[in-house]
């Protein structure tokens, strides 16, 4: 029996096994986010408790969790992109520039589309048919991706006040929910990245294209004796990165009405800590979208639990990249034993 035949029998034939593992990787985040929940909910039930709270927290988790997707297909073949980050700001003063100019919403945020498109196809291009490292691909897209927009830019905010007033204001707007005597606002950023997340989870987890990716990590050489493209989908899963970062440009250009070279300083660290701590893998052939949301979402408790608590800021960066290295630790013991 060839390897690829092998690899291919092993994901029929482990499905449930390691459908699972990811369960029981997915049973301690919940644990673990429902113990810090019920904890700050002790300390601070007159705050954290509060639907207002908890709002701004799924609001403001909502651009992580789409780089952190980003970050997650990538992972999964095997690669890494350290220019999410720098991407986003660089779609945003994009479409930005050239709402200021005049031009319509559709062309404008279009125009961020392919921006965001072009950067993912070159980390993919020069990783897969030029054979450079993914960190040092990405390490230099997210300078140069940063530095043109600070180019663009001149380092300064970029408004757009002749846009349309609902562009302005679509991501800003909630949807009320009644429940009784109560109402709950709930915003369209956070509908729209919830939305997104559920639907590449199921195709991720179901479309046999998107299942491929997980042959690629597990065994590059072993998927293209058995048929798979390897190199267009290693690129294309560089560019499903860059969709997901371009609707965080856009939701976060929408919310704050501006474009800045500035935006997502720091978010690659953010999206690898919560893509690993999800369970997606340095080694490839692993990832799971529901658990990059359950990381996100412990992230982003941590960081609230900070703020209620009056806790140092700097300590709360600390902490995360602890968590992360605790992680990375256990990515590293996982895969020894699986290897073993």
């Amino acid at each position: 029996m060839s390897s690829a035949q092998a690899l291919v029998d092993k994901d029929k034939g482990m499905k449930i096994p390691f459908r699972s593992v990811l369960s029981s990787r997915q049973f301690w985040l919940l644990t673990i986010n429902a113990v810090v929940v019920i904890g700050l909910g002790i300390m601070r039930p007159d705050t954290f408790l509060s639907w207002i709270n908890f709002k701004a927290v799924l609001s403001l988790m909502s651009y992580d969790l789409l780089l952190a997707i980003a970050m997650t297909t990538v992972l999964i073949v095997r690669g890494l992109d350290l220019s999410v980050g720098a991407v986003m700001a660089l779609s945003s003063v994009v479409m930005a520039l050239l709402l200021r100019a005049g031009m319509p919403v559709l062309p404008s945020v279009t125009g961020g589309l392919l921006v965001a498109l072009l950067c993912g196809f070159t980390n993919g291009f020069f990783i897969v048919r030029i054979g450079i490292l993914p960190f040092l691909v990405t390490l230099a897209m997210m300078t140069a991706a940063r530095g043109v927009a600070t180019v663009l830019t001149t380092g300064q905010y970029i408004s757009f006040p002749t846009a349309p007033r609902w562009f302005s204001r679509f991501a800003r707007h909630e949807f009320v929910l009644q429940i009784g005597d109560a109402s709950y606002g709930v915003p369209v950023l956070l509908i729209i990245t919830l939305t997104a997340t559920l639907v590449f989870g199921i195709l991720l987890s179901n479309w046999v294209p998107l299942r491929r990716l997980f042959f690629i990590g597990q065994n590059a050489e072993a998927a293209k004796l058995s048929g798979i493209q390897v190199e267009r989908l290693t690129i294309a899963a560089y560019m499903i990165s860059a969709f997901f970062v371009w609707i965080a440009a856009l939701l976060m250009t929408s919310a704050n009405k501006i474009g800045y070279a500035n935006y997502g300083i720091t978010a690659e660290m953010r999206a690898i800590a919560a893509a690993v701590i999800g369970g997606a893998s340095f080694f490839g052939g692993s990832g799971s979208i529901f658990g990059t949301f359950l990381g996100v979402l412990l992230l982003a408790l941590i960081g609230n639990g900070f703020i209620l608590l009056n806790g140092d800021p700097n300590w709360q960066q600390a902490t995360v990249g602890v968590v992360l290295i605790v992680a990375v630790g256990i990515d590293a013991l996982r895969t020894i034993r699986q290897r073993g």
